[in-house]
């Protein structure tokens, strides 16, 4: 019997973005910049990448989801895929971020492979950052990544031949990129620079001369936007073609794309325009080398609390405090909702995306109907592309009231008889509730809104209420009295029933019941609280402020 969840309607299935980028990879004909046709790939390969002179923040893992989206939507529509991630080691170290010390500022300019490990337990600073990196990197993806090192396949000489080729052809690669200059590049202009044999730094290294397959290179001063590499002065000779350095971006990124058969590779929206780096190496990598430009994976970056995402400004989120709060499958859910629109993650928002996590969940296993089609069969594909496990249990309750059970009980097991005694612990659910419990506390203690943390009044205590809403907390005791057995619904619909019983409006009604409870007139869902408390005691508080 077919499988009732999956997105099996081909016209539907592919509303979702990476269904139709990947209908597009399959289907594409010709090259962008000339008028040939594309061969038909024997392996579809997507790369994905990050630099290693940055901090690996949640934003990094943006660029690997969603090539993974394409990977996978790739492999479902029947041809061989692979997934490749590369590390961009060669990069320059460009600053020094806060948790290194201020003495790596004379590693400023050196590939991060080769620069010492500030801790001293790894063999570089880009292995120390690196390897925690991965460690996280693997819990957000579903797939095999081949992973590889920009500064080793230098090394083993995967990019000679592109190398050649593009210093053979340096006049055009300049002329393309000349196009969308200021100012034209120099006449002394070759697309590839190397490491200073003497300090070992590679963007100090100034290209004199080439003849005859040597570069002739001064090291200088080069300026960062907020930092200087310092060069030693030392002139020298060296060969392209013997792993000591490594070609610029505008070339390197066409090698990288022909060398390892790359389909499509994302990139962040400002790559859009017509004279990026991306466009400008489609140009390089049709025209020069001979092969298909990439299909883009163009995506806006993340946000948080609506400003960019910065070390310099403190508010990084890294994968491993991702994952004290919240499951992989979540970050993966949000870059893969929308892929050109801003998006913006707030810690104060957690519990909307822990709503929209669990909707999704039970809309893919059929457990809540979404009345529109279209927008059901995109919600399950995306549920379906993004869990790393779709067929999973769903959380009986909400991270919102497992929040707010954690502050009434300081214990797991009495969080778990709270959930048991309201009806919603199901079979096989406790260790996902002890698991949102964990996660619940992390976030109560670090990033949680004042307005959601509370402490229920030991003692009733008289508050500044008027005569109505303290008529309207009596009935509400009253009616805690007499209806001895109600769901956590029927309480709701019941409370709802005093409230439109008096003059109160609902803010004053709801206020007045927080106050007498909490002692702040705002809280968390008033049925679910009382739900979770003794029943004495909330007639106590309530007959008694």
């Amino acid at each position: 019997m077919a499988d009732k969840t999956k997105t099996d309607n081909k016209e539907d299935k592919e509303l979702f973005w990476a269904d139709k980028l990947a209908r597009q990879i399959i289907e594409r004909k010709r090259f962008v910049y000339l008028d040939e046709e594309v061969k038909k790939p024997e392996v579809y390969t997507v790369k994905t990448s990050a630099s290693l002179s940055g901090v690996l923040h949640i934003g990094r893992l943006s660029d690997t989801v969603r090539s993974e989206s394409v990977y996978l939507a790739l492999k479902e529509m029947g041809v061989k895929s692979r997934l490749i991630w590369v590390a961009e080691d060669m990069d320059p170290l460009r600053r020094v971020p806060k948790n290194v010390p201020k003495s790596f500022e004379k590693y400023i300019g050196m590939p991060v492979t080769d620069i010492p490990d500030p801790n001293g337990c790894h063999s570089s600073y880009a292995e120390h950052f690196l390897s925690s990196y991965l460690d996280v990197m693997s819990r957000f993806v579903k797939s095999r990544l081949h992973k590889y090192s920009m500064r080793e396949e230098y090394k083993k000489g995967r990019f000679n031949s592109a190398i050649k080729e593009l210093i053979e052809k340096r006049e055009e690669a300049r002329q393309i990129q000349d196009k969308h200059r200021r100012t034209p590049l120099p006449d002394s202009y070759i697309p590839w620079t190397p490491i200073c044999e003497n300090c070992g730094k590679i963007v100090t290294t100034r290209i004199i001369d080439v003849k005859d397959g040597v570069v002739h290179y001064k090291c200088e001063d080069y300026h960062f936007e907020n930092s200087v590499a310092k060069g030693c002065g030392y002139e020298g000779y060296t060969t392209p073609v013997n792993g000591n350095g490594k070609l610029m971006w505008k070339g390197e990124w066409a090698a990288q794309w022909r060398e390892w058969g790359v389909v499509a590779e994302g990139a962040g929206k400002e790559y859009q325009v017509p004279n990026s780096a991306f466009w400008v190496n489609a140009e390089i990598v049709e025209k020069i080398l001979h092969y298909p430009s990439p299909t883009p994976i163009f995506y806006e970056h993340l946000m948080i609390d609506g400003t960019k995402m910065s070390a310099s400004l403190g508010n990084v989120i890294y994968p491993s405090e991702w994952l004290e709060v919240a499951p992989p499958d979540m970050l993966r859910i949000f870059y893969n909702k929308r892929l050109m629109k801003t998006r913006s993650i707030s810690w104060r928002d957690l519990p909307k995306l822990y709503d929209e996590y669990d909707s999704l969940n039970k809309i893919y296993l059929g457990m809540v109907k979404e009345e529109n089609e279209k927008e059901a069969t995109h919600k399950k594909r995306l549920w379906e592309i993004s869990a790393l496990s779709p067929k999973q249990t769903p959380a009986p309750v909400s991270f919102s009231m497992v929040a707010t059970l954690t502050q009434l009980f300081p214990k797991s097991e009495d969080v778990i008889k709270s959930i048991k005694k309201t009806g919603h612990l199901g079979e096989g659910t406790e260790e996902i509730i002890i698991d949102r419990i964990n996660k619940a506390s992390v976030w109560l203690s670090r990033y949680a809104p004042d307005e959601v943390k509370f402490r229920i009044r030991e003692k009733p205590e008289q508050v500044e209420i008027s005569e109505e809403q303290r008529k309207g907390l009596r009935m509400i005791a009253r009616m805690l009295r007499e209806e001895k057995q109600l769901s956590e619904e029927k309480l709701s619909e019941a409370l709802y029933a005093v409230k439109s019983s008096t003059a109160l409006s609902s803010k004053q009604f709801f206020s007045a019941c927080y106050l007498a409870l909490l002692g702040k007139t705002i809280g968390p869902r008033l049925a679910h609280l009382i739900m979770a408390l003794p029943r004495e005691r909330v007639i106590s508080l309530l007959e008694n402020a």
